[in-house]
C-alpha cells in the first residue's frame, strides 16, 4: 500500500480549476497548462496538475479519441512541459546580486532610463518604455522586483556575467532534475555552450534577456515551485517527491518511509533575503491586490510573460508562496500563450484559498480498519 503525499481534495481542486479557468483566459491563443503546489520545508508534492488532461478509468477509449489531439492531453505538463520562466527569474538574478561581493545591497539604486545601452545604442527596453514610453525611475531591489524593472535587471545581470547567473540557476535547481519519482524534463538554463551548439553565436549582451529570464532558459512548473520554495525556506534545495511511505499489504507495519534528502543549499543572508521577499509582497498588496485582498494571509509573488514572438504568443508564469511571515506552501502555474503572467494571479489565489480554509474542514482520508460511515 502506497501513500502519497498528494492532497487529494487540493489535486481535485486545482484540476477542476485549470478545466474552468484557463479556456476563459482573454488571450485568444491559449493553449495547455500546469499548476504545481509544494510543501515548503520538504518539497512534498500537494498538487501537480496538467491541463487538457483524460479520464484515467476510461483510458483506451480517451486514447483512441485523444491521440491526435493537438493539444497533447496525455503529457504531464507540470513535469514534462518546459517554459521561458520569464519576470519569475527576477528573484534568483536578485539573489545573486545580493549575494555576490560589490553588485548590489538591499539599498542600491539604478535609475531606469528606459532603454539599456551599455553595449552599444538600439539596447534592449524596459517593459514600460517599449509599452508606455515611460520609465520606473530609481529604484532599489524590492521596488525593481515589484514593478517588475527590466533594465534594473539587466544592469545586475551585466555585472555578475552569464557564469554567475548559471551557477545561481544550478543552485536553484533550474535546469537540473527535481529527483522526482516519475519521468520528467531537466529544461534548460541559457549558456553559451547551449546557443553554440544550436549554430548561434552568443555575444556578452545575451547575458541581458538571460537575468530577466528570457534567451533560451525554459524550466518546468515542478522546477519553479521548487525554486520559489527554496528560497523562501531560506535556501535549502530539498528533492521534490511524490512517495510519502509504503506499508504492508494488511497495513501492519511500515515497510519504508520516505526521508527528505536535501540536493544542495544557497547562503541567503536574511537582509538580503527580506528585501527580495518584500518585492514579492508588494505586488500582491499594489498592481494585484484585487486578486489576494479577501485572503486572510498576505502572500509574495512574481508574475511572468515569457516572449515567444509577438506579445500576444506569449506564455504565462505566475509563481507565489504563503503565508508571507511563516511559508508553507509554494505555487507555479504556468498557461501556454496565455499572455499576461498578472493574468493568473485571481487562479494563484483560488488556490491558496482551498488550501488553507480547507485545513480544518476538509476530510481527513480514513485510516486503515476504519468504519466509512
Amino acid at each position: 500500500n502506497v501513500v502519497l503525499t498528494l492532497d487529494i481534495g487540493l489535486q481535485a481542486y486545482v484540476e477542476n480549476l485549470l478545466a474552468e479557468a484557463v479556456p476563459k483566459l482573454p488571450s485568444e491563443k491559449k493553449e495547455g497548462a500546469a499548476c504545481v503546489v509544494l510543501d515548503v520545508k520538504g518539497a512534498d508534492v500537494l498538487a501537480a496538475a496538467s491541463y487538457p488532461t483524460f479520464d484515467l478509468t476510461n483510458y483506451a477509449a480517451e486514447l483512441t479519441e485523444k491521440g491526435d489531439d493537438p493539444l497533447k492531453p496525455f503529457l504531464n505538463r507540470a513535469f514534462q512541459g518546459a517554459y521561458p520562466p520569464g519576470s519569475t527569474f527576477k528573484m534568483l538574478t536578485a539573489v545573486a546580486g545580493l549575494e555576490e561581493e560589490n553588485i548590489i545591497t538591499p539599498t542600491t539604486v539604478i535609475r531606469d532610463e528606459g532603454q539599456y545601452n551599455y553595449y552599444g545604442p538600439n539596447g534592449p527596453k524596459c517593459w514600460i518604455f517599449r509599452q508606455y514610453g515611460s520609465k520606473h525611475g530609481a529604484v532599489n531591489v524590492s521596488k525593481a522586483i515589484e514593478v517588475s524593472c527590466n533594465y534594473f535587471f539587466f544592469d545586475v545581470g551585466r555585472q555578475l556575467g552569464i557564469e554567475r547567473l548559471m551557477d545561481y540557476a544550478a543552485r536553484f535547481g533550474l535546469g537540473e532534475k527535481t529527483g522526482i519519482e516519475l519521468e520528467e524534463r531537466t529544461g534548460v538554463m541559457a549558456s553559451p555552450e547551449y546557443t553554440q551548439s544550436h549554430g548561434q553565436t552568443w555575444y556578452d549582451g545575451n547575458t541581458l534577456s538571460v537575468a530577466i529570464g528570457q534567451e533560451s532558459s525554459q524550466f518546468t512548473p515542478l522546477q519553479l515551485a521548487n525554486y520559489i520554495a527554496t528560497l523562501v525556506n531560506g535556501g535549502t534545495r530539498h528533492a521534490a517527491h511524490l512517495l510519502k511511505e509504503v506499508k504492508a499489504n494488511d497495513f501492519s507495519q511500515v515497510i519504508y518511509e520516505y526521508e527528505p534528502q536535501v540536493l544542495g543549499t544557497i547562503e541567503i543572508q536574511d537582509q538580503n533575503l527580506k528585501a527580495v521577499k518584500a518585492g514579492m509582497l508588494a505586488l500582491t498588496q499594489n498592481s494585484l491586490s484585487g486578486a489576494f485582498r479577501g485572503l486572510p494571509f498576505q502572500v509574495g509573488a512574481k508574475t511572468g510573460s515569457a516572449q515567444t514572438g509577438l506579445q500576444s504568443d506569449s506564455h504565462a508564469v505566475f509563481v507565489c508562496f504563503a503565508p508571507y511571515d511563516d511559508p508553507e506552501i509554494a505555487v507555479a502555474l504556468a498557461v501556454e500563450h496565455g499572455g499576461s503572467g498578472s493574468e493568473l494571479a485571481y487562479m494563484a489565489a483560488d488556490v491558496l484559498s482551498y488550501y488553507f480554509s480547507s485545513q480544518e474542514t476538509r476530510e481527513e482520508i480514513p485510516m486503515e480498519n476504519t468504519l466509512i460511515r
